[in-house]
């Protein structure tokens, strides 16, 4: 689990709402083609706005929520692979983030939820 630290109590940004992650994805399917590759990224449903999972390496995958930290709330607060495909940008208040979920840039102070991810086979699960 990741930690976090704030503004000594002072941070008034709301939470990302929560929501029950327990996904499995059979990664021979060809809709999680992308994730056979190093750096591949896909969408996938679950969680609040969706999951967003990037194939670091043959063993590391991350998931990540798509609804940005900054103002949740928000309706169009969805966090999507920049054409460049080397960061994540939400477009409506233009925080972007680095593959591992950290703040880049823009006015989001915290990163991305992070999901847990277990790799068995080609099996791919996803819990928090």
């Amino acid at each position: 689990m990741l930690a976090g630290c704030s503004d000594s109590g002072t941070d008034a940004e709301p939470q990302i709402p929560l929501a029950i992650v327990n996904e499995s994805l059979l990664l021979t399917q060809q809709e999680y083609t992308a994730l056979r590759f190093d750096g591949g990224m896909i969408y996938h449903p679950g969680g609040v706005r969706g999951l967003l999972i990037i194939r670091q390496s043959a063993s590391v995958y991350l998931a990540f929520e798509r609804n940005c930290p900054f103002q949740p709330y928000d309706a169009c607060a969805q966090v999507e692979i920049d054409a460049s495909r080397l960061f994540l940008v939400d477009k409506c208040c233009n925080s972007q983030f680095d593959l591992k979920g950290q703040v880049q840039a823009g006015p989001a102070r915290r990163p991305l939820r992070q999901y847990g991810t277990a790799l068995s086979g080609n099996t791919l699960t996803i819990t928090n």
